[in-house]
């Protein structure tokens, strides 16, 4: 039986995930350990983009940025998307710092000069989603990238704290991220409604 990232792995070139997996393999030619965009989530036809620092050791292994991953962050980040009512369909993630920055020996956080130059990936990543209402920006780190990045008329940007287990198990800052993914929800159910 196929374990579930070999699963995604076939379905890589599927339509709705095949610009963005192009996109990462062009990173990848650069020599950046890019992960995976996950085919089980929207893709180009996503609503909602919700951008977090930069992929862990666990996103690596795992080939995928993926709300599967087997990480604490990736728990809540499921958890808060589904306590919210957004689809996976209607959610793709990414990274402001699209690569790795960690070693096997040390875990680094993103510099502001890593996200600066990262800048110019993250706005041609966002160029992909046609489709986008909002983008959440998860974490201090996540939201430098803001000042460097343009929107589409009638795209909503919000901030909140990154998913991971330092903020998310501190009940006041797991609210305000439950709160500000309900308010991109909003926007999207808006559009629904449009639609």
């Amino acid at each position: 039986m196929a374990s579930i990232d070999d699963e995604r792995l076939q379905k890589l070139e599927q339509p709705h995930v095949a610009p963005l997996n192009a996109f990462i393999r062009g990173l990848r030619e650069r020599g950046l350990n890019v992960p995976n965009i996950d085919p089980h989530d929207g893709g180009i036809e996503a609503l909602a983009l919700f951008l977090l620092e930069s992929p862990g050791p666990k996103a690596v292994g795992s080939a995928f940025i993926s709300r599967n991953n087997p990480d604490p962050s990736a728990r809540n980040m499921s958890r808060a998307l589904e306590d919210v009512g957004l689809s996976r369909r209607e959610t793709v993630l990414w990274n402001v710092v699209p690569h790795c920055i960690s070693t096997a020996e040390q875990n680094r956080n993103a510099s502001v000069s890593d996200i600066a130059a990262s800048a110019p990936d993250t706005q041609a990543f966002i160029d992909l989603l046609p489709c986008l209402k909002a983008v959440v920006f998860c974490g201090r780190r996540a939201q430098v990238a803001i000042s460097h990045l343009r929107w589409r008329n009638g795209v909503r940007v919000f901030s909140t704290f990154h998913p991971g287990a330092m903020a998310y198990n501190r009940q006041h800052l797991r609210e305000h991220i439950h709160q500000t993914f309900r308010d991109a929800a909003g926007v999207v159910k808006a559009d629904r409604k449009r639609g």
